[in-house]
């Protein structure tokens, strides 16, 4: 892998379509039609998704075969033969595709189903590594709408490319936060170019609300404010509503009414949450005063209510609010999050979105119930384009087992509770993988089995050694039962990897660290952010965390020695060995971490000389140890770009990033842990 330049992960996330090489030496099977150069496309359907649509599959056989193909209006000369027909194809995106030794015929539903049916026999050639399609009839349709992505290209940027890289891995929404009237014009713009590729546009809401529902004038403001906002942005589908975004001057006694963005009175925190953190009784009020404002402009717009930020209050005082509700609004309701769970005979948290837990939770189990009894429509943020915050900076996290236990699971609630919609990433963004491919396949209808699928992907990244890859992977999956979804941990080492730093005595950041979303750090440099009372202190649960960390850096590094072992590697397999191997030292990272928090925290309460000693001794072998981890982390973001960036924080775990940590160290090292070495020289 040659080294890479900031950003340049981009050019990958914009590529629609790939070079195959050695297909003419490969044969088809006798079950198989082959296309040859000159392929003939006959359609009967108009419109711009299905235009570009067509375009880009023309452009498909040129870019990966280097077959021609156009467009005839001569339905006998044509191998390809499209049209759209509700009557016989029903439901949202639903196509019947029919391979035979004719060709193949495509029946879709809509626009999309079409989009979606090219986008497929695409997908089988990658697979084949040939233009060879199996004989045969496939009827395929969504099982969720809408699902909803933001961009891991950049915060809130889109290019058409990557729209059209969406649309191929079967989203059909994208989520864009607005925070200003002046961020309206380019929303307008994003609606125009995502329909081109049958995709909606839902804007997530970042505007300071600063007056109450019942307040003077608030019905006005607000019908400026959201109002105003579907009426610049014609098309606009939808909006999401999340507490801590939305921020309300709530009157609900359990509340100090203040934005948490703002300090409290004298500086003093009363305990109370702020409105975003507690489900308020008149959040009732505030939304039914947005939704008409928006329903007044475009009746059919898509009001999203997301209780993530109070998931771990009590359920009374969730579920009342929920009783309260209006039921012409979408609830969503997070999929894993705040189940408890024992750590050494201590009490943790899942704090934040992990897949090391597939859920669903007893949040989410005891909202669904609600909505389905209520009718409400019921949506999940699930993450299943493949990231969560188990890993901050990895493109995504290729644990394929541990990402189908949640995708079964979602489609179980799908059928017990109504489960419609899904948000499948937060702004970390969707990274195109083998884990969103296989995610699309899981929620649309009539696919082939999972294992199937799997070892399909383990074949495309080594062909002679598939079962290696499935091994490894196997492993990987297994590493992950071990994470702990600790605030410490997704907040702390693994939120960055190895830039982390180890702090002594002065919490020191990355000079640009507070440019990250919202502004507040979004790491925790002490490694301290328990801030759930009932949950164990982590000076208790340290050990057991430490202890099963290791044992997912064991597999990890198992996993990784098989992957080395595949000769022949691919470009795709060269960088799935290159992130596992980032992902290893992320787990150093943590285990270090951790050891040098034991240590350091008894050395502040140490009164023995050699006791002294002995800590400041052992705490900086670890540093050491970590020196040498961070640096060997160094070439492996070089080779990839993605690699240390998240769309929110920008890079915090590029080169830049982890020598900035490696200074750090060296001053640590030498004027405060020094402190305790050398005391008896200032004696």
């Amino acid at each position: 892998m040659k080294n890479q330049q900031k950003y340049d992960f981009r050019k990958e996330y914009t590529t629609v379509h790939k070079r195959i090489y050695g297909h003419k030496e490969i044969l088809a099977e006798s079950n198989e039609f082959s296309f040859r150069d000159g392929v003939k496309i006959f359609c009967t359907a108009e419109g711009t998704v299905t235009e570009n649509a067509l375009c880009d599959f023309i452009a498909y056989f040129k870019t990966a075969f280097g077959i021609s193909a156009s467009l005839t209006d001569k339905i006998e000369d044509a191998n390809i033969r499209i049209s759209i027909s509700p009557d016989e194809v029903e439901g949202y995106m639903a196509r019947k595709t029919a391979v035979s030794h004719e060709g193949v015929d495509i029946l879709a539903s809509d626009e999309r189903g079409l989009a979606q049916a090219l986008y497929s026999l695409e997908e089988k050639m990658n697979l084949r590594r040939a233009p060879f399609l199996t004989k045969g009839t496939a009827e395929n349709r969504p099982l969720f709408y809408p699902r909803m992505i933001h961009s891991a290209y950049g915060m809130d940027v889109f290019p058409d490319e990557y729209l059209s890289i969406c649309a191929h891995y079967g989203y059909d929404t994208v989520l864009s936060y607005i925070r200003n009237k002046e961020g309206r014009k380019e929303l307008n713009e994003l609606v125009k170019r995502a329909a081109k590729y049958g995709i909606d546009v839902y804007a997530y809401s970042a505007f300071r609300n600063f007056v109450h529902p019942e307040d003077e004038g608030a019905k006005e403001i607000y019908d400026d404010l959201y109002g105003g906002l579907f009426r610049d942005c014609p098309g606009l589908k939808g909006i999401v509503f999340v507490g801590e975004s939305v921020e309300f001057p709530s009157r609900d006694p359990h509340v100090d009414p203040r934005s948490y963005k703002d300090p409290p009175k004298d500086g003093l925190p009363n305990g109370k949450p702020t409105p975003g953190w507690y489900p308020c009784y008149d959040y009732v009020d505030w939304v039914s005063l947005i939704r008409d404002s928006i329903r007044a402009v475009e009746p059919e717009a898509d009001i999203v209510f997301w209780t993530y930020n109070w998931g771990c209050r009590d359920k009374d005082a969730r579920v009342a609010l929920l009783e309260n509700l209006p039921t012409d609004i979408s609830l969503m309701v997070t999929f894993e999050m705040f189940d408890i769970f024992d750590i050494g005979g201590c009490y943790g948290q899942v704090a934040d979105y992990t897949i090391s837990v597939p859920g669903p939770g007893q949040y989410f189990l005891s909202e669904a119930e609600v909505a389905k009894r209520r009718g409400i429509r019921l949506y999940t943020q699930a993450n299943t384009a493949g990231k969560t915050w188990d890993f901050g900076v990895i493109p995504y996290e290729p644990f394929p087992e541990r990402w189908h236990d949640r995708n079964k699971a979602i489609l179980e609630a799908h059928e017990k509770y109504g489960l419609c919609g899904l948000m499948e990433t937060h702004h970390y963004g969707f990274a195109p993988s083998f884990i969103s491919m296989l995610a699309n396949g899981t929620f649309t209808e009539g696919t082939a089995d999972f294992a199937v699928r799997l070892s399909e992907y383990a074949k495309a990244f080594s062909e002679n050694d598939q079962a290696l890859v499935l091994d490894a992977l196997h492993d990987l999956d297994q590493s992950h039962k071990y994470y702990v979804p600790s605030n410490e941990n997704q907040y702390g080492p693994y939120r960055i990897g190895p830039a982390y730093p180890f702090c002594l005595r002065q919490a020191l950041k990355k000079p640009n660290t507070d440019k990250m979303t919202y502004g507040n750090g979004i790491y925790t440099v002490l490694n301290l952010r328990t801030d759930y009372s009932h949950i164990s202190p982590y000076c208790l649960r340290v050990r057991a965390e430490m202890k099963r960390h290791r044992k997912a850096l064991s597999l990890t590094k198992s996993a990784l020695s098989k992957l080395k072992k595949i000769k022949n590697k691919n470009a795709e397999l060269k960088k799935l060995v290159n992130m596992v191997e980032f992902m290893m030292r992320c787990h150093i990272t943590a285990c270090n971490y951790k050891e040098f928090y034991l240590l350091t925290t008894k050395l502040h309460g140490a009164s023995n000389n050699n006791e002294i000693t002995r800590l400041a001794t052992k705490a900086k072998k670890i540093c050491l140890n970590e020196i040498a981890n961070a640096k060997a982390a160094i070439p492996l973001v070089r080779k990839d770009s993605a690699l240390g960036y998240e769309p929110s924080m920008d890079y915090q775990c590029d080169e830049e990033g982890i020598l900035w940590k490696l200074r750090h160290m060296d001053y640590m090292l030498e004027y405060e842990l020094s402190a305790f070495l050398d005391y008896k020289k200032i004696n």
